[in-house]
């Protein structure tokens, strides 16, 4: 086995070597998004991979990197041409849109959004975590992150508002981490202790902006997920003015942040462009299209299908990256069913014991993003330890390499 480094905002040449680690990085040309020289206030992040020699001989492992690119523009086409064409029908037919505006949102319980996350039973296991390496171990972890969700349904049958708050931070952080960690894994981006800036940003843009532009919105799912856990809020308005408006100020403030942040650690000026692109066109939707389509198109088709390209490259051995492949979407497939039926099955028992109290579309989306609401806060903290736990494998690696 074969252990390979480099940082990917760099196209490295790395040969391989029969039984020897190897610790490359060769400056050489990489048209979309390398830079000549990083920014000094940025560290490099290195990304490892492990390749099986087929021959005893130097062989340039190239093609593995070239095999990754359709991926690599796939990720980027299908969130772009979601929005652009969001954006666009909108322009267009605003009513028709409007009137199936619940649609994108209900579609996610089986198209990318609920199962994104149904392959967390895999992840510990796959990450090499000792505890799931057992059956013992991994009933636990199971049990535990069954408990969490379970205490998320019971806290919104007592505190709504609490879990109502809880829900839109926890998917804030979650949402900036997930889009942090593409552009680092993606662009090449560099991490700095500034790079926080990029993660609110990133996870303000489809939280705090369509709840500065459509509160009416947020209200309504407040208080249909309150009523379909037959818990009671007050009858005046949920927050008032003032909170809104210093909401408006802190997000202006974080997106000054963000922009100069990125200007410091993108991989290049090119980009630093499509990081700012993409920074705009989120602005630009979730400010034009009514909050209910523009998050439920985004948590399908940009969250959820960023998330799953991710969860592509983990094999069955800790942190083995590979190129997609059909056989790779199949067995995928195969991996998040179980869940997500699982998942499905609750959100059926939760619409039958709630089924009194739904009385249109909007009440079961509420019933809906609520179980969401408890699915994603164990989902967000598993996701959270994934990068520390790669990035401690990345130093181990660059020790035994150096040694």
């Amino acid at each position: 086995m074969l252990l390979l480094i480099w940082p990917p905002g760099e196209t490295s040449i790395p040969f391989l070597i029969t039984g020897t680690p190897v610790l490359t990085r060769l400056p050489a040309s990489r048209p979309m998004f390398q830079r000549s020289s990083p920014p000094l206030a940025c560290h490099q992040r290195y990304a490892v991979t492990h390749f099986q020699p087929s021959k005893p001989l130097l062989t340039p492992a190239t093609p593995q990197i070239a095999r990754q690119r359709p991926a690599f523009l796939l990720l980027f086409a299908v969130p772009w041409a979601a929005m652009l064409g969001l954006l666009g029908l909108h322009g267009l037919f605003p009513a028709v849109l409007e009137r199936y505006a619940l649609v994108p949102l209900l579609l996610s319980a089986v198209l990318f959004g609920l199962p994104h996350g149904a392959l967390d039973h895999l992840v510990p296991l796959r990450q090499g975590w000792r505890l799931t390496r057992s059956w013992t171990g991994l009933g636990l972890f199971l049990l535990a992150y069954l408990g969490v969700v379970l205490l998320y349904l019971g806290v919104w049958t007592v505190w709504p508002m609490v879990a109502y708050w809880g829900f839109l931070l926890t998917s804030a952080l979650h949402w900036g981490h997930g889009d942090l960690d593409f552009l680092e894994r993606r662009l090449g981006r560099a991490r700095a202790w500034h790079s926080g800036a990029t993660l609110l940003l990133r996870g303000s843009l489809p939280i705090v902006v369509p709840f500065l532009a459509f509160p009416d919105a947020y209200e309504r799912l407040a208080r249909g997920a309150a009523q379909a856990f037959h818990a009671s809020l007050p009858a005046g308005p949920l927050w008032s003015a003032s909170f809104s408006q210093g909401l408006t100020v802190i997000f202006v403030a974080v997106l000054l942040l963000s922009v100069a942040d990125t200007l410091r650690c993108a991989a290049s000026d090119r980009a630093a462009v499509t990081e700012l692109a993409e920074v705009a066109l989120l602005l630009l939707v979730f400010t034009q299209v009514p909050a209910e389509l523009s998050i439920g198109l985004y948590f399908t088709l940009w969250h959820a299908w960023r998330h799953l390209g991710r969860l592509l490259e983990l094999n069955s051995r800790p942190l083995k990256l590979r190129p997609v492949s059909l056989r790779g979407l199949r067995r995928l497939a195969l991996d998040l069913t179980p869940i997500t039926l699982i998942a499905l099955g609750m959100l059926g028992g939760l619409f039958l014991w709630s089924a009194p109290r739904l009385h249109s579309a909007e009440d079961l989306t509420a019933l809906y993003l609520a179980l969401i609401a408890a699915l994603t806060l164990p989902h967000a903290l598993l996701v959270g330890v994934m990068d520390p736990a790669f990035a401690r494998m990345v130093g181990r690696s660059r020790r035994d390499a150096n040694s």
